[in-house]
């Protein structure tokens, strides 16, 4: 019988039971990256197993040597764009001359201009957020998880800049309206043709900079 279109011939119970040697390393990445592809044509639902083995040249059995499923792939692409994207875009320093709305400016303002190209995570992590059953569970944790490293690390940042006698709540507030408004300028970015992503963080970094200042 032949395989239905989008199935695969391999389990992941029998992946690593065939007594065969792993798959060479850079065999994780070319599946990572057709996943990626995949996603970015046909959307998660789209880029079966099947598909990626296709776009990746590798069979079914190396797919499963390094991923539990299909699940588990997309959660795994999530944390490896995560972490090139990090790199890219300016750290959340603090120096003496630091002001909450000049660091705003300086880091989401080159962050957001990432967004109009929606880095892996932020694509696959956006498709799966809303979803609340088993089949993307491992892919929207992982893209939570980033979102709180993100958040965690803003907080921290404002905190350092916000007088010693203002709560800690106060931080903690501010940075999810960071990553609330982030969320609308990532929508934004690829809704709107002509749309001013440093517009908006200009209106952030003001708004933000004045809820602080009023504390």
């Amino acid at each position: 019988m032949t395989p239905r279109t989008g199935t695969a011939t391999t389990s992941p119970a029998t992946a690593k039971e065939t007594g065969k040697a792993a798959p060479p390393a850079r065999s994780r990445d070319r599946i990572m990256d057709a996943a990626s592809e995949l996603a970015k044509e046909r959307g998660v639902s789209g880029a079966t197993i099947a598909r990626v083995c296709q776009r990746s040249g590798l069979p079914v059995s190396s797919v499963y040597w390094y991923f539990d499923d299909k699940d588990h792939l997309f959660a795994e692409v999530i944390r490896a764009s995560y972490a090139k994207w990090l790199v890219s875009v300016p750290r959340w320093d603090v120096s003496t001359d630091t002001t909450i709305a000049e660091g705003l400016r300086r880091v989401m303002g080159q962050s957001t201009r990432t967004f109009a190209e929606m880095p892996a995570f932020l694509r696959i992590g956006m498709q799966v957020l809303l979803e609340t059953g088993e089949v993307n569970a491992k892919s929207r944790a992982a893209y939570i998880d980033v979102r709180e490293q993100v958040r965690l690390m803003i907080s921290a940042w404002i905190t350092q800049l916000l007088p010693d006698n203002v709560s800690g709540d106060l931080a903690d507030d501010l940075a999810n309206l960071v990553i609330a408004i982030s969320d609308g300028i990532v929508v934004g970015s690829q809704v709107y043709p002509d749309f001013d992503a440093d517009a908006y963080v200009e209106l952030m970094a003001g708004t933000i900079d004045a809820i602080a200042a009023s504390a």
